[in-house]
């Protein structure tokens, strides 16, 4: 199953880790290195050009997106049904 992240951007249920709020966790510096570091290497993409609210994290890379993280766990759960 796929789940809708914003702008068109879909990604498979199963390549999910993570989805994480941009508020807070922003402030940590592993988290920021953590970032930085998938951003040097390429690993990040934008699902819309809104300001992001939430990181996706995926088995492949990290997607940054304006949904919200209360959003995009309910379409996951939406998809357990």
């Amino acid at each position: 199953m796929y789940i809708h992240i914003g702008a068109g951007y879909n990604v498979r249920d199963r390549e999910v880790i993570g989805c994480f709020d941009m508020d807070g966790k922003w402030d940590s510096a592993l988290t920021k290195e953590f970032l930085k570091n998938a951003e040097k290497d390429g690993k990040t993409d934008m699902a819309g050009t809104d300001l992001p609210r939430t990181f996706v994290l995926t088995d492949e890379k990290i997607i940054f997106t304006h949904i919200s993280t209360s959003a995009i766990l309910s379409r996951v759960e939406g998809l357990q049904l």
